[in-house]
């Protein structure tokens, strides 16, 4: 059975490592899914009983993508209906004649809870995923499973940052598929031959390095990408200066929250820690939560959006705290232009700040038209890092001193 060249370099790759993790990073049509669906067939038939989890995003891409090419791998295979069948009666199943199955879950939606042993969990297509999804899966994991990724690079996001090595990567391109058609082999070919030399950040060289190359591209990447987790000691005990900044969410019922968080920044560095994170808190809470600090006269800047400075007053009158309350600088450009500031610094997240950890493993850059932009969630405790970072460039030195 000889789907794909990259089929047989993927099993001779697979069996040379022993690594937890494989993932196939690609272009358009480069076969990333049907080898690793390919693998995974006939290990379900050499190996009885063998059990494997597939992670999709929607019904729609199983039915038209994964069920279509498990159907041409059994044609191609010389098998029949006794070898493989879908089960679709109490959820959707692919049995084997050798008591193998594959079982299917979507993401973001039943994979929680899933508890059983798998010697197998594939994530189709798991750039649509966030790593709440991802974790949740892995939970099902057996003994000695193996994990499958595959992705096209449209967006360079938390994968690469968690789980990403030289040594359990391969990257895949349309050249690596002999089995494409001819006309999509042209299209490929075009768009190689507009971006190959096309200057860097324009879309015609983004499409060559993504459609073409498999490559992550310049233009796209988690928005903040250079990040650890430190000891919340590290921060408090911190003899640099800090500043509270504020975002705004809550007040009117949206589906945002309220958050305060403090920053120290250093020449490379910038250390934050999440003092308050909540949808149904209100300004009590947070009035008790700025009490709790230790008061050194910070700057604390607020978010104008959602009366912004009405909150401010009220946050003032149940707290007395002489803050140095600064209104966060807005406008056209005024994201990017914070994003991009704060690429070059380390960002260090306190252990106990959970959202703001969870907001930097998924906060990305998306596809919106012909360009990317920041995505609109994932981003409260990450905006009141800008409105920080922009304060601080702002004060005088002997303040920052």
């Amino acid at each position: 059975m000889e789907l794909l060249k990259l089929h047989h370099d993927f099993i001779t790759y697979h069996r040379g490592k022993n690594t937890p993790f494989i993932i196939f990073q690609g272009g358009r049509r480069s076969g990333k899914t049907v080898s690793i669906l390919q693998f995974l067939y006939m290990e379900s038939l050499t190996h009885p009983h063998t059990r494997t989890l597939i992670v999709t995003d929607t019904y729609a891409r199983l039915k038209e993508s994964i069920f279509q090419d498990l159907i041409m791998i059994n044609r191609s295979a010389g098998g029949d209906g006794r070898r493989m069948r879908i089960h679709f009666t109490g959820g959707t199943r692919v049995l084997f004649e050798t008591g193998s199955d594959f079982a299917f879950v979507y993401a973001g939606r039943d994979v929680r809870g899933y508890a059983s042993n798998f010697n197998y969990i594939f994530f189709n297509e798991c750039i649509q995923y966030d790593a709440r999804t991802v974790r949740e899966a892995l939970k099902a994991a057996g003994p000695g499973c193996q994990v499958f990724f595959d992705y096209n690079p449209y967006t360079r996001f938390w994968l690469n940052d968690l789980y990403e090595r030289e040594d359990n990567k391969l990257i895949t391109t349309y050249h690596d598929n002999p089995f494409l058609s001819d006309f999509v082999r042209r299209e490929l070919d075009r768009t190689a031959s507009q971006g190959k030399d096309a200057a860097p950040g324009t879309m015609e060289r983004y499409l060559y390095e993504v459609e073409c190359r498999g490559i992550d591209s310049t233009l796209s990447g988690l928005c903040l990408p250079h990040h650890r987790t430190i000891a919340d000691e590290d921060y408090h005990l911190s003899p640099l200066p800090e500043i509270l900044a504020c975002d705004w969410g809550a007040l009117h019922a949206t589906a945002d929250p309220d958050v305060i968080c403090g920053f120290r920044f250093d020449t490379n560095a910038i250390y934050a820690h999440e003092y308050y994170y909540s949808r149904h808190g209100g300004d009590e809470e947070m009035a008790a939560v700025l009490r709790s600090i230790p008061f050194r006269r910070q700057y604390l800047v607020y978010d104008t959006a959602t009366e912004g400075a009405d909150r401010v007053r009220s946050l003032f009158a149940r707290t007395h705290l002489r803050f140095h309350f600064s209104p966060a600088r807005k406008g056209a450009g005024s994201i990017l232009t914070g994003i991009r500031n704060l690429q070059p610094y380390e960002i260090c997240v306190t252990a106990s700040s959970r959202h703001f950890l969870e907001e930097l493993e998924n906060y990305r850059f998306v596809q919106k038209g012909d360009t990317l932009q920041p995505s609109d969630n994932w981003n409260h405790c990450c905006d009141a890092l800008r409105y920080a970072f922009d304060l601080w460039t702002m004060l005088p030195r002997t303040v920052k001193k």
